[in-house]
């Protein structure tokens, strides 16, 4: 799994990277981030290496970050 922050002026990107073994773990991080910020756009794409983005105002992308690594952990 490959967790990327992006910074773009007003907004960010955060990018979350697997492969179709760890569906279950991916589904998990990105519910995780999606629950920090409810307002991101997201877009998910892939069948064996899946690949969800997640775009939203930076200051709380940050949140939606620290939330996806602390469930990545687990």
């Amino acid at each position: 799994m490959k967790i990327s922050y992006t910074l773009d002026g007003e907004y960010s990107v955060l990018e979350v990277r697997t492969f179709i073994l760890q569906l279950l773990k991916h589904a998990r991080v990105v519910d995780a981030a999606l629950n920090a910020v409810p307002e991101a756009t997201v877009y998910s794409s892939g069948v064996f290496f899946l690949k969800t983005t997640i775009r939203g105002k930076a200051e709380r992308m940050n949140e939606a970050r620290m939330a996806a690594r602390a469930e990545e952990a687990r």
